[in-house]
């Protein structure tokens, strides 16, 4: 069981987290922040806590966003389904396996925004779409490289009191 402050601790540190990926996001718009936040949480205490935060960032971007429900759910769904098959081929820690992780982000950017802009008959430019996708894929491992950084010690697996 873990002390109640280390639970205060994470509370916390992951609303910070929360915070700063959001204002990120405003000041660089297409880019998901919160993503890498994701992963860090699989890989240090996943279960229900991992659960909770995708639920609450899935609705924090559906209100942000102009697409109709679903992306959130369906862009995290996929990041997860991403890490869980990848861990079991590479490290789940590794910055290589962090850049694969947002290459393919960035490729599944420009795929579901064009996917459900064409359900919606939205019209998307297809250059600014694709850039994201390609800044979606250079940022996604320098940011998990920073929150993993930042991330407490006294919240991290190795360091948690079973």
């Amino acid at each position: 069981m873990q002390r109640p402050q280390a639970n205060i601790t994470a509370i916390a540190w992951w609303l910070a987290y929360t915070v700063a990926a959001v204002w990120a996001q405003k000041l660089v718009p297409g880019i998901d922040f919160l993503a890498p936040g994701l992963v860090l949480s699989m890989q240090e205490r996943p279960g229900w806590r991992t659960l909770a935060l995708a639920c609450f960032w899935c609705l924090l971007l559906e209100g942000m966003g102009n697409m109709a429900f679903g992306y959130a759910f369906i862009w995290y769904g996929l990041l997860a389904l991403f890490y869980l098959a990848g861990q079991w081929l590479f490290e789940a820690r590794s910055i290589l396996f962090m850049c694969l992780l947002g290459a393919g982000l960035g490729v599944l950017h420009p795929v579901l925004i064009h996917s459900l802009a064409t359900l919606q008959g939205m019209a998307w430019p297809l250059k600014r779409v694709i850039w994201e996708g390609v800044a979606q894929a250079a940022s996604f491992p320098v940011v998990w490289l920073l929150a993993k950084r930042m991330l407490p010690k006294r919240l991290r697996q190795d360091d948690v009191y079973v």
